[in-house]
C-alpha cells in the first residue's frame, strides 16, 4: 500500500514538473512572440508615417508657378504659341464684336501678371469678327467666297440670304470674278433676302466659229451666245410634236461659219399651236461697249433696267471703265425695252421684239 502511495505521489510530481517545464516554454515563446509583432507594428508605422510625409510634400508642392503672359490683342494663334510655351492650357470662348477682327483676342482669364501653376487652363474670348448690319463689297471675290462667306456671317443671326441672279461679263478683271453686285455695298440687310452678282468671264471674245445648235433647247442656245456676245434674233414655227416645242430646227448662218461680236444669228425654233398665240418668255441677251471717251477713263456707274409685260426691273448694276464691254443675258417678254443708265443720266434705249 504505501508503494503505491509513493509511486502515486511520483507520477504525480512527474505530472506536475512536466506541466511547469510546458509553461516556462509557452510563456517564453509568447514573449517573444509578442515581441516580433510589437517591433513589427512600429516599423510598419514608421514607414506609413514617411511615405505620407514624402507624398505629402510632392503634393503640397505642386506644378511649378508660372507668371500669365499678356495675350490679349494679340492674334488667337500667336496667344496660343505664348501661352503653350508657358505649359499653360487653353479655353476658348467665341463671340461676335462689332469692333475686333476674327481671331482677335479680347479678354483673358487669369489676367496678365498672375502667378498660376504650370498646365492651368486659361480662359480667352476670342472675336468671331463684327455683326454684319451691311452687304460687304465683294468685287474681286469669287462665287464660292461669297458663298461661304454668306452662311458664315448669316447664319448666327436667323437671315437666309441667298445667290440671286447671276450675270457673265466680258471684263479686264480675273476670270471668275467679281466685278458688280446687287444691292451694292453697304446697304442695310434688314430687307434683303438675295445678291445678285456680276461676274467676270475674261476678256472679250472678238470672234468664234459658230456650232451647231439644231436640237438644242433655245433658252440653253441663247445663254451659250450671250456669253459670246451675239446678238439672237428668234423665229418661231409652228409644229406639232411636243418633243420640239421650244427646240431649234434651224440656223442662219450654218455650222462653222466664222461670227464676230453683235453679229446677228437667227433660230427657227418649234413652238406648239397652243404657244404660238401666247407670250412666251425668251432668253435675251444685251450687248453694251462703254464709250472709250469717258472723263479720264474714270470708273462710272452702269446700270441696265428691263422693262416688259412683267413689270421694269434692273438686271446690271456695277461700276465699269471706259471702252469696257458689256454682255448681259437675261429673260423678258416681248416686246421688249432696255434702258441704260451711265452714272444715273439715260445713256441708250434699245428694244426687242
Amino acid at each position: 500500500m504505501r508503494r503505491q502511495v509513493g509511486n502515486l505521489k511520483r507520477v504525480y510530481a512527474s505530472i506536475k514538473e512536466s506541466f511547469r517545464i510546458f509553461k516556462d516554454y509557452v510563456t517564453s515563446r509568447t514573449a517573444v512572440i509578442i515581441r516580433n509583432i510589437i517591433i513589427i507594428l512600429f516599423l510598419f508605422a514608421v514607414v506609413t508615417v514617411g511615405v505620407s510625409l514624402i507624398v505629402f510634400m510632392v503634393f503640397r508642392k505642386g506644378a511649378p508657378e508660372v507668371t500669365v503672359p499678356k495675350v490679349t490683342g494679340k492674334e488667337l494663334m500667336e496667344g496660343l504659341i505664348v501661352l503653350q510655351n508657358k505649359g499653360l492650357r487653353v479655353v476658348i470662348d467665341p463671340r461676335y464684336f462689332s469692333n475686333y477682327p476674327k481671331n482677335f483676342i479680347v479678354e483673358q482669364e487669369p489676367k496678365p501678371g498672375s502667378v498660376v501653376r504650370s498646365g492651368r487652363d486659361i480662359k480667352l474670348v476670342v472675336s468671331k469678327g463684327p455683326i454684319i448690319s451691311i452687304v460687304e463689297d465683294y468685287t474681286g471675290k469669287t462665287l464660292a467666297y461669297v458663298r461661304n462667306r454668306l452662311q458664315e456671317i448669316f447664319s448666327f443671326q436667323g437671315k437666309n440670304i441667298q445667290i440671286g441672279n447671276i450675270t457673265y461679263v466680258t471684263s479686264d478683271a480675273p476670270k471668275g470674278t467679281i466685278v458688280g453686285q446687287y444691292p451694292p455695298p453697304n446697304t442695310p440687310i434688314g430687307s434683303v433676302d438675295k445678291i445678285d452678282l456680276v461676274i467676270s468671264q475674261g476678256k472679250e471674245v472678238k470672234a468664234f466659229h459658230l456650232g451647231n445648235y439644231i436640237g438644242k433647247d433655245i433658252n440653253d442656245v441663247m445663254q451659250i451666245m450671250a456669253l459670246k456676245g451675239v446678238l439672237i434674233h428668234v423665229v418661231p414655227e409652228n409644229v406639232e410634236d411636243p418633243q420640239k416645242n421650244g427646240i431649234i430646227l434651224a440656223q442662219e448662218p450654218e455650222e462653222g461659219t466664222l461670227v464676230k461680236r453683235n453679229e446677228t444669228v437667227t433660230f427657227h425654233v418649234g413652238y406648239l399651236p397652243s404657244e404660238m398665240n401666247k407670250d412666251k418668255l425668251y432668253a435675251r441677251v444685251i450687248n453694251f461697249d462703254l464709250p472709250k471717251n469717258l472723263e479720264n477713263g474714270k470708273e462710272v456707274e452702269v446700270r441696265i433696267v428691263v422693262k416688259d409685260k412683267a413689270g421694269e426691273r434692273e438686271i446690271y448694276n456695277a461700276k465699269n471703265k471706259a471702252g469696257d464691254v458689256i454682255s448681259i443675258p437675261f429673260k423678258s417678254y416681248s416686246p421688249t425695252t432696255v434702258y441704260i443708265y451711265i452714272d444715273e443720266g439715260l445713256y441708250e434705249v434699245k428694244k426687242f421684239e
